[in-house]
């Protein structure tokens, strides 16, 4: 039974870390690169244009967890688009944010349906390590679906902002976000690496 609720309290703060980081890769955008893009757009359209670091958030919180990411991601829209500015219609938050927490689940799944080894494997053998490859190719399709799908629904509602501008601006945001993200954690990954051979090496 403790261990039950043991594991339960791990998915539970496994589940705020991802809304936590979530939320702050959006104030990271809304902070600064907001205010280099805000000269050459629409203000609504702003929101597309965005180096879109939570893109890359819940890319890499669905390589790790797989479906178990999905839930805290959805609720992390959610709250997103409460806490800030700038955001798409009220009628439009229930669909977009189950648009954003499921298509990255639905790009690795047709990775692991096309026999690719989509998520992230703890004990990954040497001679088939967890490849970067990986999460930016899924990065990649979730941008696609995400793009489709968000235009999909803003089209539906008559929303003028519904074009191949804003389709494009949605997919270069996604993808610059995964990009930067997973740029990030190979460079941690490498100075961790050289920390620990200075330290075998003292």
């Amino acid at each position: 039974m403790l261990g039950r609720y043991h594991n339960l309290l791990g998915e539970l703060l496994t589940g705020v870390f991802i809304v936590f980081w979530f939320l702050i890769s959006f104030l990271i955008n809304s902070g600064s690169i907001e205010t280099l893009v805000l000269p050459f757009t629409d203000t609504f359209e702003l929101v597309s244009f965005l180096v879109f670091l939570p893109h890359g958030v819940r890319v890499i919180a669905v390589y790790l967890l797989g479906w178990r990411a999905v839930l805290p991601l959805f609720i992390a829209h959610l709250m997103l688009y409460q806490l800030f500015e700038k955001m798409p219609p009220s009628e439009v938050h229930l669909p977009l944010a189950l648009v954003g927490a499921l298509c990255p689940l639905i790009a690795f799944e047709l990775l692991r349906a096309c026999d690719f080894s989509s998520y992230y494997r703890r004990n990954a053998p040497a001679s088939m390590p967890n490849a970067i490859g990986t999460p930016l190719l899924a990065g990649i399709l979730a941008a696609i679906f995400n793009g489709l799908l968000t235009l999909a629904f803003f089209m539906a509602t008559g929303n003028p902002v519904a074009t191949l501008t804003f389709l494009l601006g949605y997919f270069i945001g996604d993808l610059l976000g995964i990009s930067l993200i997973l740029g990030a954690l190979i460079t941690l990954r490498r100075l961790d690496n050289l920390l620990k051979k200075d330290q075998n090496n003292s």
